[in-house]
């Protein structure tokens, strides 16, 4: 049995993970803000903290950075909730989960690090490997399945364009992402050298770890984020929030993605994340649709 601290404003969701982490033997205490589960992390010296990243006042980053900065707290593992974890929280936290949250996974991951804590083998469930994702045959077989296809260029402007007015970024692309570029199929208020590239390298793009991972990714301010601020994509155009979703074959290979951009930083929020998501299904459409 472990000690874990929730800080999660949602209280759905604060009683779902304090029912399934409790049937699964641990004892756990909830918080509603940051400063609470400071405060309650202070007084029980949890196992285990899970923090909401999008809570009013104090965000769980912040709630991360304050543990890992204090000799006390700074070795308790911590997973993080999120629509979309910020690109800094990959150093702060030792699991980053996107919501909309699946109970197992929380369990599974929660059980996993409190293991490997006490001393235990955890089960093996090794980090996603960005190289070797990138270069998988049957997912690369999958995004070709998409360029051989002759879409509508035309239409997936106009799509980019439709993200633009849905999210308030005033650049947007449809990617497809291969081994050693991401191909802009789709793009609205992109730089003009980007498009006549017709994408950029892979390593400049955050859609690596989209990849890798198939999760969300989300840049408030990439200067502030120093595994992005000196990358061609930020510092050559500017751009200093981004957003961006995968978008998933019928098998479920991570093909490209929907990601918006701008130069003001803060465009980019967890919302956009969401209507990014809305908007995947039809994006595919597009994608395979034949001309």
């Amino acid at each position: 049995m472990a000690s874990i601290v929730v800080a999660e404003d949602d209280t759905d969701i604060a009683q779902l993970l304090d029912t399934v982490l409790s049937n699964a033997g641990h004892t756990v205490r909830t918080a509603p803000t940051g400063p609470a589960a400071l405060d309650m992390i202070a007084e029980a010296g949890p196992d285990l903290v899970i923090l909401d990243h999008h809570m009013p006042g104090m965000s769980g980053l912040d709630v991360a950075t304050r543990l890992r900065g204090e000799a006390a707290t700074a070795d308790i593992p911590v997973i993080m909730l999120s629509a979309a974890a910020p690109a800094a929280a990959r150093g702060l936290c030792d699991v980053t989960i996107s919501k909309p949250v699946r109970p197992k996974h929380v369990v599974e991951a929660a059980n996993e690090l409190l293991a490997s804590r006490n001393g235990s083998e955890p089960a093996e469930h090794p980090p996603p490997d960005a190289a070797a994702q990138l270069v998988d045959v049957e997912r690369l077989l999958a995004v070709s399945d998409f360029l051989t296809r002759p879409a509508h260029a035309e239409a997936l402007d106009s799509f980019a364009e439709r993200l633009t007015e849905l999210t308030g970024a005033p650049t947007a692309a449809i990617t497809l992402v291969l081994n050693d570029s991401v191909v802009v199929a789709g793009s609205h208020g992109m730089p003009r050298w980007v498009r006549e590239a017709g994408g950029v390298p892979v390593e400049w793009s955050p859609d690596t770890i989209v990849v890798a991972e198939d999760v969300p990714v989300l840049i408030g301010d990439s200067s502030a984020d120093e595994e992005y601020a000196a990358s061609p994509l930020f510092a050559v155009s500017g751009v200093r929030s981004y957003a961006s979703v995968p978008l998933n074959s019928a098998e479920g290979h991570v093909v490209g993605t929907l990601c918006v951009m701008d130069e003001t930083p803060g465009t980019c929020t967890e919302d956009t994340v969401q209507i990014l998501h809305s908007q995947r299904a039809h994006a595919l459409v597009l994608l395979a649709r034949a001309g």
